[in-house]
């Protein structure tokens, strides 16, 4: 049996994007460890739906809080996504 210790703790991130020309904002949901994993995917996504989009922001749910809050440790890097 694994101790507490050894188990990484998985957290839901939102992300909420714009397509590039658009106003309208969207947003997908990914559970991951951190938030360059969850980063990772959402771009992995719009790769295989060929999206071409923009992050406005990306969110972590706070259980405890029961509320989003902005994720600070955003990797500070231009998302420029394959259309």
């Amino acid at each position: 049996m694994p101790k507490r210790g050894d188990i990484e703790e998985l957290y839901e991130f939102r992300i909420l994007f714009t397509h590039k020309g658009e106003s309208f904002t969207n947003d997908r949901h990914f559970t991951a460890m951190n938030v360059k994993s969850a980063i990772e995917m959402f771009e992995f996504a719009c790769r295989k739906d060929e999206l071409d989009v923009e992050i406005v922001q990306i969110e972590k749910w706070n259980r405890w809080a029961d509320r989003w809050e902005n994720a600070d440790d955003k990797v500070e890097e231009n998302v420029d996504l394959v259309s």
